[in-house]
């Protein structure tokens, strides 16, 4: 199909058959008829490149590539942007769904408010379709020339990458960058999207349908040693990216990122049921913090030497909550957050909702 209004990009790796269906067909049957649907067959080594066959035999829409190695996701998704023709692009997971109207939705906030980037809402939902959790965001428009919106942005935004339409000029020749480990290109996706983004859109429109089941590509992931390297090494490419801007308050949102992604760490060692691995692991994060994040800080030292007591005074659960607790309550205070009181219900509210998950 040339020129339609917006590609959606789709990786499929050992994905079970009834959700692939149910996805590929929740795009295809988009209110807005003016798409492409580019499925991308990572070495699948089951039944799943036949179902993408015999779909694309039915409808036009759906182009099918069939990759010879398995390169995991990044990989699939960079083979769909070379062919994508859409002005707009969107990246779906094989396992979820997205609403009937989003791709209308989506399309009209970009274009009444010149966006680069649109953000919607999402639900969590089981195998069989039923909410579990929804995620909202609010109605908002960001100027990202602008610091204040800037950091707001940066800030509050999640990196989740199916929740967003990307104008495909923006984005240019930005590629995903793929670890070792399956974590971080698409936070580094994102970050270098927002870093050439003029304008972004967030909405409460929830759009997106977020399947959270074991199968997943998360719940696949090792969590052992090179878990937290691929964290150390992707974080450092995405402070490469933001320091290319030469925006002052990017280095200091790199720096912000990189605790984060440092608990981000210590959350999942916290999961390990492994005693010896998990003491092990505790040790050698707790390591990495003094060593290589903390002399890295150009800014936030002050919340960098908190989490190094918090390492030494409290076991991995409770040090990761705490240290999530205080990463979320800075976050919420940046840019929205203007007296003391108000910073403390926030952070009563974060004590009493979040969860290490």
């Amino acid at each position: 199909m040339a020129n339609p209004q917006v590609s959606i990009i789709v990786p499929v790796f050992k994905t079970p058959i009834v959700l692939l269906r149910r996805s590929l067909h929740s795009v295809l049957d988009q209110t807005l008829a003016d798409i492409e649907l580019v499925a991308v067959d990572d070495a699948s080594p089951d039944d799943c490149p036949q179902v993408l066959d015999e779909i694309a035999a039915a409808d036009e829409r759906l182009t099918v590539i069939h990759r010879a190695e398995n390169g995991r996701a990044g990989a699939a998704r960079n083979e769909g942007l070379e062919i994508a023709q859409g002005e707009f692009v969107l990246f779906a997971d094989a396992d979820d769904c997205l609403m009937s109207d989003a791709c209308s939705r989506l399309v009209a906030l970009a274009r009444d408010n010149e966006a680069d980037v649109v953000a919607c809402s999402w639900t969590d939902v089981d195998g069989a379709g039923q909410t579990l959790r929804p995620h909202a965001l609010a109605d908002r428009l960001y100027d990202l020339s602008g610091k204040a919106d800037r950091l707001h942005c940066f800030h509050s935004m999640t990196y989740a990458l199916w929740n967003k339409l990307f104008r495909r000029e923006m984005l240019g020749d930005l590629r995903f960058v793929s670890f070792e480990a399956n974590i971080g290109e698409d936070t580094l996706f994102n970050v270098g999207a927002l870093c050439r983004c003029r304008r972004m859109v967030t909405t409460s429109y929830s759009g997106y349908r977020y399947t959270v089941h074991w199968a997943s590509a998360t719940g696949r992931s090792a969590k052992g040693l090179p878990y937290l390297e691929t964290i150390s090494r992707s974080q450092q490419a995405i402070a490469e990216t933001l320091a290319a801007t030469d925006v002052a308050h990017d280095r200091e949102y790199a720096d912000w990122l990189a605790l984060k992604r440092f608990v981000t760490g210590c959350e999942w060692i916290a999961e390990n049921r492994d005693v010896a691995e998990r003491t092990e692991l505790w040790e050698h994060w707790r390591n990495h913090l003094s060593r290589e994040v903390l002399p890295g800080l150009e800014t936030h030292r002050t919340m960098g030497r908190l989490f190094r007591t918090v390492l030494k005074m409290a076991k991995p659960r409770v040090a990761a909550r705490m240290m999530r607790v205080a990463t979320r309550a800075h976050d919420r205070a940046t840019g929205t957050v203007r007296s003391g009181a108000e910073l403390l219900r926030s952070c009563y509210r974060l004590f009493g909702r979040d969860r290490i998950a």
